[in-house]
């Protein structure tokens, strides 16, 4: 499907219009029906915005659309990490990380709520969004995590003395679940990068329709 944005990037899709519930093809609509069952509640319960009051999906999730054969095993393989028992805590401040990285400001925004909800602490989380290295106040747990995905995201390496802590802290397949999380999110702000689809606060509310 080639599509040319008729706002250029000022709307909510970014480089892609966002597709109408009306105009999606049957593949589309399916996983359409599945995000509305399962990442949007969880959007509506953190705080954050990723359906417009017309159905339109924003966020990754317009992106998802547009390759349902793809986006079916993506949601597969997230909804798997979600059941894998990473406290919420350390799973946002994963998702920061890697998205900070990525100056994804979709994903920033998103998961900034994220946080605030999991509770982890607000000085943490300005500098999380702010890529530092050190941010304080996180609990243990998460602190490992955030110097894990700092080291795969940065310097695509794990020292030795961090591996052990990591499978100290976590054990093997808890550290497996995380090292996915990251994935999960590198392939999300890819996309959010890809098609600067940008974090609503920034933007106007309405976005072109395709």
């Amino acid at each position: 499907m080639n599509e040319q944005p008729t706002h250029g990037t000022s709307g909510l899709g970014g480089r892609l219009p966002l597709l109408r519930p009306d105009a999606l093809d049957e593949a589309q609509r399916a996983v359409h029906a599945r995000l509305q069952v399962t990442r949007l509640p969880s959007a509506d319960g953190a705080g954050y915005t990723a359906a417009l009051p017309d159905g339109r999906l924003i966020g990754p999730f317009n992106v998802m659309l547009r390759n349902p054969r793809i986006a079916q095993p993506l949601l597969e393989w997230a909804q798997a990490i979600s059941k894998s028992g990473i406290p919420a805590d350390v799973r946002e401040v994963v998702i920061l990380t890697v998205a900070a990285h990525w100056r994804a400001e979709y994903a920033l925004y998103a998961h900034t709520a994220g946080a605030e909800r999991a509770g982890v602490p607000q000085a943490a989380v300005v500098a999380l969004r702010q890529g530092d290295d050190t941010p304080c106040g996180l609990r243990a747990e998460a602190d490992v995590a955030h110097r894990v995905a700092t080291a795969l995201v940065r310097d695509h390496h794990i020292s030795d003395d961090l591996y052990a802590e990591a499978v100290a802290t976590f054990d093997t397949d808890s550290l497996v679940a995380l090292v996915n999380l990251i994935g999960q999110y590198m392939n999300t702000c890819a996309l959010l990068t890809c098609f600067q689809v940008p974090a609503p606060t920034q933007h106007r509310t309405t976005a072109p329709t395709a």
